[in-house]
């Protein structure tokens, strides 16, 4: 939406409204400092317009970084008219933090968009690396993991499952990650590799927030009891 797209330039703009009532006197040096970080904020801010998430979420991505290039604008305004802050000059920043948090809130929500597929199947680094997008996104909307032993090939596995599952080779077995699943979906999973190939034990558990180090932790133990 092009109004979306503008709003962080009109609070850019708005911040600099001390400029038409005062006369440059005051420190120009730190309020072009300022001046260009407000800049730069506003700019991303109006990418954040076209980033690929639920309105919600783009609005107060939008909005928290507008406010805070109106905030730094503010200042910046201020510190080359050489003008007095006023107490009130921080609620920008107050607000902006907390359209951020609120993206945040709505962005790992039931609308929050799947991660991205892997090239094939990712390795244990790939985990460690996604290990804060995977926990973030289970505090919101549950996950259903799936973790098993077998010599299966990669490629074989990737084959198994549906588009938007992730999958990871670590040391003793493999993680499946089953992104807006249910638990009734990994059993069909379950039956459908245990037919496939053979599986020396494995373990199921539907993930609704926490460390991911501590469900794999669990998983692996189930799985270990089994074999």
């Amino acid at each position: 939406m092009r109004w979306l797209f503008l709003l962080p330039w009109g609070l850019f703009l708005l911040g600099l409204l001390p400029l038409a009532l005062a006369e440059p006197l005051g420190q120009v040096d730190r309020g072009l400092g300022l001046l260009l970080s407000a800049l730069f904020l506003a700019a991303t801010a109006s990418l954040f317009s076209r980033f690929p998430v639920a309105f919600s979420v783009q609005f107060f991505l939008v909005l928290g970084l507008g406010l805070l290039a109106f905030q730094l604008a503010l200042e910046s305004a201020l510190a080359v008219a050489g003008l007095e802050a006023p107490g009130y000059t921080a609620l920008g920043g107050t607000l902006g933090a907390l359209s951020l948090a609120m993206a945040f809130f709505l962005g790992t929500g039931r609308e929050a968009p799947l991660l991205p597929a892997l090239e094939g199947v990712g390795s244990q680094e790939d985990l460690r690396r996604l290990a804060g997008a995977l926990e973030g996104l289970a505090l919101r909307r549950p996950l259903v993991l799936v973790y098993f032993s077998s010599p299966v090939p990669p490629e074989r596995l990737q084959a198994e499952l549906r588009r938007g599952d992730l999958a990871f080779r670590l040391t003793g077995g493999y993680l499946l990650v089953l992104q807006g699943s249910r638990p009734e979906d990994a059993a069909g999973l379950i039956r459908r590799l245990r037919e496939r190939f053979p599986l020396s034990a494995y373990a199921v558990e539907r993930w609704q927030g926490g460390s991911l180090e501590s469900v794999l932790a669990r998983l692996e133990a189930e799985a270990l009891l089994q074999s």
